[in-house]
């Protein structure tokens, strides 16, 4: 089908464009414990198998492996009880139930 074939090429571009800033870094913002954000850089390692976060003075790499499940807009989950997420929130969640919450600035950069 012609429309089908149209759709997966617009995604796959899309895609591509999303890694190639991943790899350069960029900025994002991450909700914390308290459930305020803290902007984060992001790079995406050039063997695509990790993420790299440097915020407050930290740094944290993040095997992609290691992320079980992602999850768009808000969750109702024990681990995040109390951190208020919103339809602009994007969770990873790790194989050790740990989450890693972005907070984008529309639903289209979040999908």
């Amino acid at each position: 089908d012609r429309l089908a074939a149209e759709e997966t090429r617009a995604l796959r571009e899309r895609m591509k464009e999303f890694v190639q800033t991943l790899v350069v870094g960029t900025r994002y913002a991450v909700v914390v414990d308290t459930g305020e954000t803290e902007s984060c850089s992001v790079v995406l390692s050039p063997s695509l198998l990790h993420l790299h976060l440097e915020m407050g003075g930290g740094k944290h790499s993040v095997a992609l492996r290691s992320v079980k499940d992602i999850f768009s807009g808000r969750l109702h989950n024990a681990h995040l009880e109390g951190i208020p997420l919103d339809d602009l929130c994007s969770t990873l969640v790790m194989r050790n139930n740990q989450c890693l919450t972005f907070r984008l600035s529309s639903l289209q950069e979040r999908d």
